[in-house]
């Protein structure tokens, strides 16, 4: 399979929401989440997260410091795929935090970087074209960019949040894991 993981066992945390069956583009599951940022997630296109507990951010925020030691990562499904792009994500949201004064300027840098252009799968740039599929329509393609942005935007907020210590300095048991190269990425 495209972008598994070579021999050994794998001790990567896996996304809950891989069984889930949600539209997919480019091999990568258009999972609802919990969000006040303006996008296709809480719209009849995608849908909201109705349920209580963790959705795929906070899958991917609790998991983003075991995943990112991993040099390699093996996919078991769709959500996998949005785990893999948000830990590379969240790796460059630290890293801006770990430049800021304080969180006010950081959800200002974290949200200018939300919206700053980005590769999509199948696109030159794209960090994870091996693990991805190509959008076969424009459109699909234009859907899957306007939920990555979404997704980027909701990440950045919470990540803020817990890249900061209560005293507002960056938190060092976050920010050490920014120089962290996740799968030589």
């Amino acid at each position: 399979a495209r972008g598994d993981a070579e021999g050994g066992g794998d001790m990567a945390r896996h996304s809950a929401f891989n069984s889930r069956d949600v539209r997919q583009i480019a091999g990568a599951s258009l999972l609802p989440f919990r969000t006040s940022c303006k996008g296709p997630v809480n719209t009849s296109k995608i849908g909201s997260f109705e349920e209580e507990g963790e959705d795929v951010i906070d899958e991917a925020i609790s998991f983003y410091r075991a995943n990112v030691l991993f040099r390699n990562y093996e996919i078991h499904g769709g959500a996998d795929r949005i785990l893999l792009y948000l830990t590379l994500y969240i790796s460059a949201c630290l890293a801006k935090i770990e430049k800021t004064p304080n969180p006010k300027e950081a959800e200002k840098a974290l949200q200018m970087m939300a919206f700053e252009t980005f590769a999509l799968p199948g696109q030159a740039g794209f960090p994870f074209n091996a693990f991805f599929d190509k959008a076969e329509r424009h459109e699909d393609l234009e859907e899957l960019k306007a939920y990555m942005k979404q997704l980027r935007e909701e990440t950045g907020q919470r990540v803020c949040k817990v890249g900061f210590t209560p005293e507002g300095n960056p938190n060092k048991f976050w920010t050490a894991f920014a120089k962290r190269k996740f799968m030589n990425v």
